[in-house]
């Protein structure tokens, strides 16, 4: 009986203070993203199977979309050439394209839930932008 408390409580324990979680992977963020606050089917649409953006050069809101390896935003098109992950954590190394110019980016995501994303901004350290997730 006592291994038994024992053991209840050490799964209480990791549930609550999220000890023992999985490490965020590259395969929680696919699908499509809108900023915290934005609508979902504004800046995005499903076609077939596949979701795009509506209009990805005049959109006004900010939203990511993840498929396999790619990372499509509003301005460009980047490929993950590289990916560290701890806990919930995730630090990328992009290639992006965008009409003029090749770049190598590289940016961190949190994943504190499977609905939302927390993008930081590489220049500043505590500054990053939440996204949603959406469900089309």
């Amino acid at each position: 009986m006592y291994r038994v408390r024992v053991a209840l409580l050490v799964t209480l324990f990791a549930t609550v203070t999220g000890y023992g979680a999985q490490a965020a992977t590259i395969e929680d963020l696919q699908g499509a993203w809108a900023m915290k606050g934005s609508k979902c089917e504004e800046i995005f649409r499903k076609v077939g199977s596949k979701i795009e953006f509506k209009d990805r050069i005049a959109s006004t809101t900010t939203g990511l979309l993840f498929a396999g390896n790619k990372v499509a935003g509003p301005m460009a098109v980047c490929t993950v050439t590289k990916i560290r992950k701890k806990s919930s954590h995730l630090s990328a190394q992009l290639s992006c394209e965008t009409s003029m110019i090749v770049e190598n980016v590289s940016v961190g995501f949190d994943i504190p839930n499977p609905s939302e994303l927390k993008r930081f901004d590489p220049f500043g350290e505590n500054t990053y932008v939440t996204y949603q997730k959406c469900d089309l």
